[in-house]
């Protein structure tokens, strides 16, 4: 009796080890997998099981479940399009307004920035921004001054802000120059569509300086469009906004003009480009 009691035992212990060998067998041809996709703010999972046969090799998936949720995603905020008034200072990051007199009301900046990339540090609410844009900036005078490059014997040259020649008359004069940027932005959000504060390097490239008149009311002349002008610069951005509206300023770290010219007059123009603009996104 007691020998059959050990044998049906045995047995029993063997058809249990064969089922879990099996079982084990089975269990090493599934695996889980997850796979997410983010759709805007919308986050959509899939949790799905896979079979793979041993035979054809082939795996197929079952047992699929779906789970959209609403996360929030790190998007940066830089303005589509900005408008504003520009200036001089008399220093990079002075506190002093230079003395060249402008016309403020006149004197603005716009441009375009088309957004690159967004990468978040560690959280939703801070990342960095990228982005590639470009920009108009114009300083409007009264009617008898410019700018203008003159070059010494010696070969030296400066730029300077006087008056216009006797003999040559405009209803009102202006300095202008185009731009490129590459801003990068420390962002600090509380959300993509809530309150946020920017700040960080731009580098601008400035091409095409001309100062120019208008003659008559009507008619656009350029006065000289030699002038040197440093073509590389670095501005300090910052902005404070909500939602899609900032108030933006950028102040230059690099005087505007060029020269050699070892010899300061009255009239020497160095000055540092500023300026506060509006900025919208759409």
């Amino acid at each position: 009796m007691k020998k059959s009691f050990f044998a049906l035992l045995s047995v029993a212990l063997l058809a249990i080890a064969g089922v879990s060998e099996i079982s084990a067998q089975e269990n090493s041809n599934e695996s889980t997998g997850i796979e997410q996709q983010r759709i805007g703010q919308w986050v959509i999972t899939r949790e799905f099981t896979v079979t793979r046969d041993d035979e054809d090799g082939i795996a197929e998936k079952s047992n699929v479940k779906y789970d959209i949720s609403y996360g929030h995603g790190f998007d940066a905020h830089l303005p589509f399009y900005y408008m504003g008034f520009s200036g001089f200072l008399d220093g990079p990051l002075s506190m002093r307004v230079d003395d060249i007199e402008i016309d403020e009301a006149k004197s603005w900046e716009w441009g375009i920035y088309l957004p690159m990339d967004a990468v978040r540090l560690g959280s939703d609410h801070v990342g960095l921004g990228f982005a590639f844009g470009f920009g108009r900036t114009m300083y409007k005078f009264g009617s008898t001054n410019y700018f203008f490059t003159s070059r010494s014997a010696a070969g030296e040259r400066t730029t300077q802000f006087a008056q216009l020649p006797t003999d040559t008359q405009y209803d009102e004069t202006w300095f202008r120059y185009w731009t490129f940027k590459l801003p990068v932005q420390l962002e600090f959000q509380t959300s993509s569509d809530g309150f946020f504060f920017t700040v960080g390097p731009e580098l601008e490239y400035r091409f095409s300086p001309a100062s120019r008149g208008r003659q008559f009311g009507k008619r656009k002349e350029t006065i000289t469009n030699s002038i040197s002008m440093h073509p590389l610069n670095v501005n300090l951005l910052t902005q404070v906004g909500y939602n899609n509206i900032s108030l933006m300023a950028k102040a230059s770290l690099m005087e505007l003009f060029s020269g050699t010219s070892s010899i300061s007059t009255p009239n020497d123009a160095k000055v540092w480009p500023i300026s506060v603009c509006l900025g919208l996104t759409f």
